[in-house]
């Protein structure tokens, strides 16, 4: 096509920042078009937009989308020809568990732009649009879900994370947890002893929503990557049906009541398709998974008897219970053509909300503190001091110890994407001397990030 940008400019349409793209020389593209925020009365197109590039959201789906407690009008930005819509973003705020803080994120959803105006600017209008949109409610980091990965890396985006998940063959879990029930079963009983009631598995009852909400917010603490999700948005999860089922696990009868309370759910599941999305136990009661785990197979094998699948982070000891049933684990960059993208918007203030934790590292591995660390980030300097009480950073010199990088590879080491040794390996950081190597490799390790698929998934 021979139509190009000939201006764009910034402008402040209703109280909202806006840019302004005039299009060239081809007739049919010839016009004006406003990047701006979305409004309730855009809803309507946008779905048919959406519908026409992704053939998604369903209704269903998008009417859930609009029920988001915390969703606003404003929190899409679309790209408008006179009235018609020919591109869209949407940008969804939530804090992550970090450890042992919380980081506010914004997760990027749905852009893009109608094809025939495509390589015009329009896409690059939405994605900083959508940033600033992040960074005005006060994101750290930008969170996205992508196969068009060139475009958001040319932008300053890069991975961000991976898929971590096991899968194998119902009939191999039931088997595998039946030979290890008969192998613990003691040859002998004592009559004098009162038998262990065995648990109740059944499916789960609205009324006990807070008993998920407590053993969710009891398994938080540590992840890196879960979502913190308030009671509301507990019940926009509960009420929008993208899953299929929810079992508890109940140390006691199965019929309970609110005036007896809930706090013998002991366990829970939610399953769709056979995908275990999330799995989680009281902390002190390992001995329930295996009773979560029977049910799910035993329904998966009646209704559907197709593979089980295990969402998890790194690590969980779930996975090598699917492993030990002959099943697989598998930790990948692309899953179904999509790579988790992610974009720091400003590294040094990611560095001081998760300093502590370097120092944490430092000092289990016994380094002489105080230490400091020099970091050269686009040709920047900057200096790390871990002390045994804290952790700052400072601008300035760097000393003779310091790494040399990019901002996009040490937002990567402060995410735990990977590790500071790999990114050694592939030549993407340098060391001033063997003690800025050695203390890096320290600090910087790879972590078990994960976010449930619950929380963005499609009913």
């Amino acid at each position: 096509m021979s139509s190009s940008i000939t201006t764009r400019r910034t402008i402040t349409l209703d109280g909202n920042q806006a840019s302004v793209i005039v299009l060239g020389d081809s007739a049919f593209q010839k016009g004006t078009v406003t990047v701006t925020n979305g409004r309730a009365g855009d809803h309507p197109a946008i779905f048919r937009f959406l519908q026409n590039i992704f053939r998604l959201p369903t209704s269903t789906d998008y009417a859930a989308q609009l029920e988001d407690p915390q969703y606003e009008p404003r929190d899409r930005i679309v790209a408008k020809l006179g009235n018609q819509i020919i591109g869209h973003a949407r940008v969804q705020m939530r804090d992550i568990q970090f450890g042992d803080v919380q980081i506010p994120v914004g997760f990027l959803c749905e852009m893009a732009t109608a094809p025939e105006f495509r390589k015009q600017g329009i896409g690059t209008a939405l994605l900083e649009q959508a940033e600033q949109l992040m960074l005005e409610q006060g994101a750290i980091l930008g969170i996205l879900r992508t196969p068009a990965v060139s475009f958001y890396r040319d932008h300053g985006w890069s991975v961000g994370g991976q898929h971590s998940y096991s899968v194998t063959s119902p009939r191999s879990i039931l088997s595998l947890l039946r030979q290890t029930v008969l192998e613990e079963e003691p040859e002998t009983t004592n009559p004098l002893e009162e038998p262990q009631k065995p648990l109740n598995v059944r499916i789960w009852r609205h009324v006990e929503q807070e008993a998920l909400m407590r053993l969710y917010k009891q398994n938080l603490s540590g992840k890196f990557g879960a979502i913190v999700r308030t009671d509301a948005t507990w019940r926009w999860l509960l009420n929008r049906h993208s899953f299929e089922q929810v079992y508890v696990a109940i140390d006691g009868p199965k019929k309970l009541t609110i005036e007896s309370g809930f706090d013998s759910i002991v366990g829970y599941a939610i399953v769709k398709h056979g995908r275990i999305l999330e799995l989680l136990t009281d902390e002190s009661r390992p001995d329930i998974v295996p009773d979560l785990l029977e049910r799910v197979c035993s329904d998966v094998i009646e209704q559907k008897d197709v593979p089980v699948r295990l969402d998890a982070p790194d690590g969980d000891p779930l996975h090598q219970l699917m492993k030990d049933a002959g099943g697989e684990f598998l930790r990948r960059t692309v899953v179904g053509g999509e790579v988790i993208l992610s974009k720091v918007f400003n590294p040094l203030t990611l560095l001081k909300q998760v300093r502590h934790l370097l120092n944490d590292r430092a000092q289990a591995a016994n380094i002489p503190l105080p230490a400091s660390l020099g970091l050269v980030l686009d040709g920047k300097a900057y200096t790390l001091t871990l002390t045994p009480r804290s952790a700052k950073v400072t601008r300035g010199k760097t000393g003779k110890s310091h790494l040399t990088m990019t901002k996009s590879v040490f937002s990567q080491l402060l995410l735990g994407v990977y590790s500071a040794e790999d990114a050694f390996e592939a030549n993407e950081i340098e060391a001033s001397t063997k003690v800025a190597k050695q203390l890096a490799i320290t600090i910087f390790q790879q972590l078990p990030g994960h976010m449930p698929p619950l929380d963005d998934l499609l009913a």
